[in-house]
């Protein structure tokens, strides 16, 4: 509503005007990190199911351990955590060694436990939340286990300088719903994949260099595309690009978009998973990396195994 003051000047009553509202529905971390390192972010890993690829798994631990400067962001679904009562469960792909959804999250403990202090953080995942009724094994337990913050299901993550400092931002989720397309020509089926990828994420934080989901098992790495424009100074026609303006706010076609992968095959021999029933495509095995370079985001790569 607008109103006239006592010197005639025009006024907008001030409880009309937006104000900014505060949403608390994920975690938000922040860490210091060295301003050249790499970020690894993984999911999808499914301990507890013979389709699961364990010799992927050992090659990721081992190039994180390659570097001090290596970090892990861990996506959710680290458990197959699959139950008897539920209808994906097959007796003939349970991994005998971690029948019980307990024994898979203690497996995993022991995996992550040399990675304890690279890992950021670990989020919950769909397959992890179908056990919620039993209690959150991935907060109370995992992260309880090893040390580390739990991500909730979505999290951002705000990188500090030595100074404290935020120097750029990541949003990583594990995601909901499948990415895919029937268009018959190959490029065209990556280009519609990545263009829901990028829908998907980019109205999730709009202050977030990258944006990353799982759970899709799909490896996918979308990254900025500047556009170019013409101005002049009066003289010459001189060539730019868009490009942020402020770290509030990063357009859409400026941010990496990353859909993290994961480590369960389609196919094994002599068995039929739920994934091959359900008449799910193969998927590259793989993560992605997030390279740091002078504190500001300078690549994000996806790692196929």
């Amino acid at each position: 509503m607008v109103e006239q003051d006592n010197n005639g000047i025009l006024s907008i009553r001030e409880s009309l005007v937006p104000k900014v509202r505060k949403e608390n529905f994920m975690e938000l971390l922040t860490k210091k990190l060295h301003p050249n390192c790499n970020i690894f972010l993984m999911s999808d890993i499914h301990e507890g199911t013979t389709t699961q690829s364990k010799t992927s798994l050992e090659l990721v631990k081992d190039m994180v351990l390659s570097s001090k400067n290596n970090y892990v962001m861990i996506g959710g679904d680290l458990a197959e955590a699959i139950t008897i009562d539920d209808k994906r469960y097959d007796i003939e792909t349970v991994d005998s060694r971690a029948s019980l959804p307990l024994l898979q999250y203690q497996n995993i403990v022991k995996y992550l436990k040399p990675l304890k202090n690279r890992i950021i953080t670990i989020l919950l995942g769909n397959h992890d939340y179908k056990l919620m009724k039993y209690g959150n094994f991935v907060k109370d337990y995992v992260c309880n286990e090893l040390g580390v913050p739990y991500g909730t299901y979505t999290v951002k993550l705000a990188a500090l300088d030595k100074k404290g400092k935020i120097t750029y931002k990541i949003f990583f989720t594990h995601g909901a719903r499948s990415i895919s397309s029937t268009a018959d020509d190959p490029i065209r089926r990556e280009s519609n994949m990545l263009l829901q990828l990028k829908r998907r994420l980019q109205h999730k934080a709009g202050d977030c260099e990258v944006m990353a989901m799982g759970h899709t098992h799909r490896l996918l790495v979308s990254k900025p595309l500047p556009t170019l424009y013409l101005v002049d100074d009066g003289d010459q026609i001189i060539e730019e690009y868009t490009r942020p303006m402020s770290d509030r706010y990063i357009p859409p076609d400026h941010r990496f978009y990353a859909n993290t992968g994961s480590f369960l095959k389609l196919y094994q021999r002599g068995v039929s998973g739920y994934a091959e029933r359900f008449g799910y495509d193969p998927t590259e095995l793989g993560f992605c990396i997030i390279e740091i370079r002078d504190q500001k985001v300078y690549d994000v790569k996806k790692v196929v195994l």
